[in-house]
């Protein structure tokens, strides 16, 4: 008779780290947190807000005077006007009722200001920096339309949307973090300095220019209202204890600036009498690092002083970096859309070639930002996406190199265009996307065990390979053309500097791909090829900036720096199994 024997089931050695698995075991005992079941509540709330959206949409198309607006911005004002009833049903949607509620709140108390706002249009229009609703061509003040009260009453309505919703708060059974009432506030009044700005210039007597403290009394009123609400608003919400209405007060917070500062700001740019100004980039600025708030932890029990602190959750994080990295890929390709260079008395700008490179380093950072915000690919994605954001700073420095050239060449009067604040917005943003995705990574790391990562040797040769043809590719010239040369490390530049962050990005991923999980060595070396891409179609882009160019030594070692690393990717997943190795 045969025995039978059964193999002792081999036992996972412990963990040499005792921190790093009390950490495991606290996140398997805990619960999952549980979605509130669909909320229904909250209809008649969205519903009046809808209806305080659709008043002010209509009260725009008749218009608020008797007099032509400067643009025809209501399809602009209309999208904001139907932002706070929209977000508030993704909200409800995705099971957070208390969010939509206290996005509903912000909205109500940033109408009330505003309503006081459109009440001296009818006063005296002709003093109300307004051109987006009106401009006055004489001396004698057009009078208030139909389209005014709605105006009014559409903000009126959207005031009772927020009454209706107050009730739908939840206790908070978390301390609020200190540090993130006193960021959020900050930002607050960081996004208030720039509503209280001047939108714009202006060479126009005609067209006022006047800042919140400059403007007639109910605009002044109405003004310091909107601009009280932002940051005493970001604080409440982020002091509540509470997840979502943390989320939903920030969000608030941070549409209701855009609501407010866009359409005004916008005629800086599309009317020749009107110049852009500081006040909206500091809004945009403030929102862009305010509305990432939204999406971290907001509470911390009581805990002993030996113990970790934890980071934010990494969907929260990934979620966060997806939105900034949107809105800096956005930003980049406005920039492109937008002269880089203003020129006095109308004088024609000539075109900017360099920046042109900017597009396809745009599509590629949000493309990746995309990736981030979809649950199943957001840890995948982010590696690459890391890297593939010195795209940007390679392409704004390129084309600000030919901005400061043209400003010291042409005239001493020229002024940078509207294109350059949108490409230093979409740097600005593409770091702080960098920053959160780089948490991201760090929380993810917290469940490996660093003393299991291995070199992989075939893939430290691809590092080693990539890193030479990367100091080639992004060192000598991608485009030569007769008594011309592109920018490289070795030109000594500003657009050099754009060239080192795109090298020391290449380089970096290529080596930590070597000791990385195969997945996220993977993607990191697709984002470095990706970003050796951008630099192989400078020529493709940018080549018609002189007569007889030609793609340069810098344009070929691009692509054999891309195929090296492609390969390199291909072979990192085809590697070993993922236990077996360490994670990015």
């Amino acid at each position: 008779m045969r025995c039978c024997t059964v193999a002792p089931v081999s036992e996972r050695p412990r963990s040499p780290h005792p921190r790093l698995a009390d950490r495991r075991a606290a996140r398997v005992s805990e619960p999952e947190p549980e979605l509130e079941p669909l909320d229904t509540g909250l209809r008649p709330a969205i519903a009046v807000a809808a209806a305080g959206a659709v008043l002010q949409v209509v009260g725009l198309i008749v218009g608020v005077v008797d007099a032509p607006a400067g643009y025809t911005s209501w399809p602009l004002a209309a999208v904001l006007a139907l932002l706070p009833p929209i977000a508030a049903v993704v909200f409800v949607a995705n099971r957070r009722p208390t969010a939509a509620g206290a996005l509903l709140v912000v909205f109500a108390a940033v109408s009330v200001g505003r309503a006081v706002d459109a009440v001296q249009l009818a006063v005296d229009a002709g003093r109300v920096s307004r051109p987006d609703l009106v401009v006055v061509s004489g001396t004698v003040p057009p009078s208030p339309s139909i389209g005014l009260w709605l105006l009014i009453l559409g903000f009126v309505v959207t005031v009772v949307a927020g009454g209706l919703a107050l009730d739908r708060g939840q206790a908070a059974d978390e301390e609020p973090r200190r540090g993130l009432v006193i960021g959020a506030a900050g930002l607050g009044l960081l996004v208030a300095v720039g509503l209280v700005m001047a939108p714009f210039s202006s060479s126009n007597p005609l067209l006022p220019a006047d800042g919140v403290f400059d403007a007639p009394a109910l605009a002044l009123i109405g003004g310091l209202l909107v601009a009280l609400v932002l940051p005493v608003g970001a604080a409440v919400a982020a002091s509540a204890g509470d997840a979502d209405t943390v989320r939903g007060g920030i969000v608030g917070v941070g549409l209701a600036a855009l609501v407010v500062e866009l359409p005004p700001a916008v005629a800086g740019f599309v009317l020749p009498e009107l110049h852009p100004s500081a006040g909206p980039w500091i809004t945009l600025v403030g929102v862009a690092l305010l509305v990432p708030f939204a999406f971290v932890s907001v509470g911390r029990p009581e805990r002993n002083l030996d113990e970790d602190v934890d980071l934010p959750g990494r969907g929260n994080l990934h979620l966060g970096a997806g939105i900034v990295g949107l809105l800096a890929a956005v930003s980049g390709l406005v920039a492109v859309a937008l002269p880089l260079l203003s020129l006095p008395d109308g004088a024609a700008v000539p075109e900017n070639y360099a920046i042109r490179l900017l597009t396809p380093a745009s599509v590629l950072v949000g493309l990746l930002a995309v990736g981030l915000l979809v649950p199943a690919w957001a840890a995948l994605v982010r590696p690459a996406f890391v890297v593939a954001c010195a795209g940007i700073a390679l392409t704004v420095a390129s084309g600000f190199d030919t901005v400061l050239s043209a400003t010291g060449v042409i005239t001493s009067k020229a002024t940078p265009g509207a294109g350059v604040w949108f490409g230093a917005l979409a740097v600005l943003l593409a770091l702080v996307a960098v920053i959160i995705a780089t948490l991201a990574g760090a929380l993810e790391r917290e469940d490996v065990d660093l003393s299991e990562l291995e070199v992989r040797p075939v893939l430290a040769w691809v590092a080693g390979l990539a890193a030479l043809l990367a100091v080639g590719a992004f060192g000598f010239p991608a485009v030569t053309g007769p008594g011309y040369e592109s920018t490289g490390l070795w030109t000594f530049r500003i657009g050099s500097t754009g060239s080192v962050v795109a090298l020391l990005a290449v380089v970096v991923a290529a080596a930590l791909a070597a000791r990385s999980r195969p997945s996220r060595a993977a993607a990191l070396l697709f984002g470095a090829a990706g970003l050796a891409v951008v630099r192989a179609l400078e020529f493709v882009f940018t080549g018609g900036r002189v007569t007889g160019a030609e793609p340069a030594l810098g344009t070929w070692l691009a692509v054999g720096c891309a195929l090296v690393l492609v390969v390199g990717g291909v072979l990192a997943l085809s590697g070993k199994n993922d236990s077996t190795a360490g994670e990015v």
